[in-house]
């Protein structure tokens, strides 16, 4: 029973720091800069991106392995919120240098986590209406 409330304690102390940091995050931006971030972070991320996914797109061809081919189209989308997250959190250092001392990878692992597993719960509710 103490293992338990002492890894509830520590999930709830780290959701308590993420929250801290992304509040402090949010003080020290400006809505330009976020709204630049987004864009070049989307910009980024799809073009990284769109290569790979035209390729298992075009490869549906094979019936045989349209099932498997599915499930990497799933786990491309899961990679790329990994992707966004990544060059967003980037951009919004470069364009605005005082948050260079802000640990701003547990905000980016920790929300890029959360879009992955929702991807990957409608990637599992998608294949299964679908095979």
């Amino acid at each position: 029973m103490k293992s338990l409330t002492n890894s509830i304690d520590k999930v709830f102390r780290f959701f308590r720091r993420f929250a801290n940091l992304v509040k402090l995050i949010d003080k020290k931006t400006t809505v330009k800069l976020v709204v630049k971030s987004v864009f070049g972070a989307l910009l980024f991320s799809i073009l990284i991106v769109l290569l790979p996914a035209l390729i298992l797109i075009n490869m549906f061809i094979y019936t045989k392995l349209t099932f498997l081919i599915s499930i990497l189209l799933v786990l491309l989308i899961m990679g790329w919120s990994f992707l966004y997250y990544y060059f967003y959190y980037r951009l919004l250092k470069i364009y605005h240098p005082t948050l260079e001392n802000i640990n701003t990878k547990i905000p980016q692992l920790t929300e890029s986590t959360i879009v992955a597993f929702f991807f990957m719960i409608l990637g599992i509710v998608v294949l299964s209406v679908v095979f």
